[in-house]
């Protein structure tokens, strides 16, 4: 009692100072002294206080697992990712030698059009000169074979037998002549001959690897497209769509401020206008139907559209909007085979998912050259131009530059 009234006096004057840690053990003292006599009361302060304890351990372990997951998720990613780039670069590399394939056909079969004209041409000639020869030598037949002694014995008119003297040699070289321009043609017509046995083996020799190569390409492109799938599925069940996509934000954001400290000494042309001169009078890269908006949501709600996205048919040429230095041109996540050009001023363009890349790092191009295919690398479901305008590193509107 005597302590319960010094409590309550030293309360009522406040001339008592008590600290934090002092308060909490004279709160702890009371406590104790009114669960001494309520046990109950101790029990479910105790039982409250493990269950709070509990489940914040829990949340914490379930922070962590979501953590490690999400982290083991794009390592992950990141390993399909790297398959998808083997996968499409060795495609382009099959697709370049079909190329090259298709150009040496192309070649050889030209060539075999060349060797059979000229085949025809040596033939007609052989044809003519032989005509020629069968009339000299019946005319000579005509003239009878011993015409030639006659005409030495023949002493009637010296100056005659002197010309048909000469007209006989004449006529014999001629003929020796029309002999010599046969046999060189009937030689020329059977080396044609073997040119064109030749030609056609290496025609057919290059139609069979070309039709490996075609079979190798389409063998990438049905393993490329399982490893998309696998790609999609995986993102989706993992639920980490956010996060990679916040990654490729950030990977490409990376490599545009590495680009723009190693092109800050880029001077464009004198004679053309700087880019900022240029807005709303660029033509569009390709032309198509604009399938994502600059600024609209992307899937899921959280990121927005940086560029926007061209709907083309793989092939289609890729023009450069206007003059520029080609700063990449290599394959890029999510990106497919990327390329940049830098427009002087911190201006840059962006160019994505191209089937092929026609320029390489350093290579200057002018408004409408050819730099790129469409195409659908990067893990694109369908083909298609991505396309990017930046501005000291952050995206602008292509609308507003590009002719409406």
């Amino acid at each position: 009692m005597g302590r319960d009234k010094a409590l309550s006096s030293g309360f009522d004057t406040g001339r008592v100072c008590v600290s934090c840690k002092h308060f909490r053990f004279t709160l702890s003292l009371i406590l104790l002294l009114f669960s001494a006599g309520n046990p109950t009361l101790a029990t479910n302060i105790n039982t409250e206080q493990v269950e709070k304890d509990h489940k914040l351990q829990n949340i914490r372990t379930q922070i962590k697992n979501v953590e490690s997951s999400i982290e083991g998720a794009k390592k992950d990613v990141d390993a399909l990712f790297q398959q998808l780039r083997d996968n499409e670069l060795a495609a382009v590399d099959v697709s370049d030698k079909i190329q090259q394939y298709q150009h040496e056909i192309n070649s050889k079969n030209e060539k075999l059009r060349q060797l059979g004209r000229e085949k025809t041409r040596q033939e007609a000639l052989l044809g003519t000169q032989r005509q020629q020869l069968a009339r000299q030598i019946r005319a000579a037949y005509k003239t009878g074979r011993n015409n030639y002694l006659k005409l030495l014995l023949n002493q009637e008119d010296p100056a005659l037998v002197g010309r048909l003297l000469a007209y006989h040699e004449y006529d014999s070289r001629a003929r020796s002549e029309r002999i010599s321009t046969i046999s060189a043609a009937l030689t020329e017509i059977s080396l044609l001959e073997k040119g064109i046995q030749t030609q056609t083996q290496r025609l057919s020799q290059l139609q069979s690897q070309q039709e490996e190569k075609l079979a190798e390409f389409q063998a990438y492109r049905s393993s490329r497209q399982k490893i998309t799938n696998e790609l999609r599925a995986y993102i989706d069940d993992q639920g980490v769509r956010l996060q990679i996509l916040q990654k490729n934000e950030q990977d490409l954001s990376k490599l545009l401020s590495e680009l723009e400290e190693q092109t800050l000494a880029i001077q464009i042309f004198e004679d053309t206008p700087p880019f900022n001169s240029l807005r709303g009078k660029l033509d569009w890269p390709v032309r198509g139907k604009i399938t994502s908006r600059f600024g609209s949501l992307r899937k899921g709600g959280k990121l927005k559209w940086q560029g926007v996205t061209i709907a083309a048919n793989s092939g289609i040429e890729v023009k450069a909007i206007t003059t520029g230095k080609v700063v990449f041109a290599d394959w890029f996540r999510n990106m497919g085979l990327l390329m940049i050009l830098d427009h002087g001023d911190g201006f840059m363009s962006l160019y994505g998912h191209n089937e092929r890349l026609l320029k390489k790092p350093g290579d200057w191009v002018l408004a409408g050259d050819l730099i790129a295919r469409v195409g659908d690398s990067g893990g694109q479901h369908r083909s298609g131009l991505y396309f990017e305008i930046r501005s000291g590193g952050n995206p602008v509107n292509p609308n507003l530059w590009c002719k409406n």
